[in-house]
């Protein structure tokens, strides 16, 4: 019975030692990806945005190639309705007054001539009025031109706030994925790591069942003469009781030490080996392959031969939620410095190139 029961602790005890670290970084998880839905809505957003500017854009140029093509025409019909009102007045006065032929035609400019034509009874009305109406018109389709080229240059200049935002929103959207694939990979290293503890723990207690079944008491037959007897190799019934929980009891304490106690047997931290216990602390490592680290202040930051990030004093760059910036700390590789946190409470986080 003693038996079971250990087992049954063992179970309970091993499963939760990451509870913690994994339930934040599932929190952790659950929020960046929260927060990429929400980037990714507003890319949607802003998409949409440019290609309804790039339609207005468009619409706007088509129309100032109307208005521009209506320009020239009514400037064309201006020119046309000048020289015929130089021609008719030249063939009314070519034989007349040579002065007044002079005083027409030696106008600097279309309002000089106006006002000289003025003097002119014999011009006809038609001729000024009909001068006046196309000058009118000319003036009407260059507003129009000013106004379409401001608005142009408006729609322009939110096409260029809307790509700025679609750019910095996709840059945000990008480190917030590697951001999110970084807890992905340590959730499944805890995972992983909690279920090789539970089959360990099942290991020891199916170890500790078989040994306890070996030591059970041999039982008692009857004699000869019909008093029974016990056999003189078997263990007195009590030693034996005490024994087993006494044993029992050790085992317990030891599964107690090994769920919750780190040792230092576990070796060099390596690729392949992305957890081990040294120097009383839990030992992970974190790559800048996934996580730049642009943001770190780290003089000197270099490759090391072994694949870890190191600073001009060759101190191993780790990670600490428990140490203050600078920290000299003793890890599986060497001596280390702390540059970044986030981690896990007692928990070192290797700076590597793995």
């Amino acid at each position: 019975m003693l038996v079971f029961l250990l087992a049954s602790v063992m179970l309970l005890v091993s499963l939760p030692v990451y509870a913690d670290e994994i339930e934040s970084l599932e929190s952790k998880t659950s929020d960046l990806q929260n927060q990429l839905n929400d980037i990714n809505q507003d890319l949607v957003r802003i998409s949409d945005e440019i290609a309804s500017t790039e339609t207005a854009i468009e619409d706007a140029n088509n129309e100032m190639f109307r208005i521009q093509d209506s320009l020239a025409i009514s400037r064309e019909n201006e020119i046309r309705q000048y020289e015929d009102m130089k021609t008719r007045i030249k063939y009314m006065y070519e034989n007349g007054n040579n002065n007044l032929l002079e005083l027409l035609f030696s106008a600097e400019n279309m309002s000089d001539f106006l006002n000289r034509a003025e003097f002119i009874q014999n011009i006809s009305s038609y001729d000024r009025e009909k001068l006046e109406n196309l000058q009118s018109i000319q003036k009407g389709i260059e507003q129009q031109e000013a106004d379409l080229t401001a608005k142009q240059n408006s729609l322009a200049d939110l096409q260029t706030q809307l790509k700025s935002q679609q750019d910095a929103l996709n840059q945000k959207a990008a480190e917030t994925s590697t951001d999110l694939a970084v807890f992905n990979q340590k959730l499944q290293m805890l995972r992983a790591e909690r279920a090789r503890a539970a089959e360990e723990a099942a290991r020891r207690a199916a170890e500790a069942k078989k040994a306890a079944e070996a030591q059970k008491p041999v039982p008692v037959t009857p004699s000869e003469n019909g008093t029974q007897t016990e056999d003189s190799t078997a263990p007195d019934a009590d030693s034996s009781q005490n024994g087993e929980e006494s044993d029992s009891d050790s085992f317990l304490q030891d599964s107690l030490d090994t769920a919750y106690t780190p040792s230092d047997s576990g070796g060099a931290l390596t690729p392949s080996k992305g957890v081990v216990y040294f120097n009383g602390h839990r030992e992970t490592y974190y790559s800048q392959k996934v996580l730049p680290g642009g943001g770190l202040n780290i003089p000197g930051r270099h490759v090391a031969p072994d694949g870890t990030i190191r600073d001009a004093d060759g101190f191993i760059c780790v990670a600490s939620s428990d140490l203050p910036w600078g920290s000299i700390v003793e890890t599986s590789l060497g001596t280390g410095k702390v540059y970044d946190c986030g981690c896990a409470s007692g928990t070192i986080d290797v700076y590597t190139d793995w």
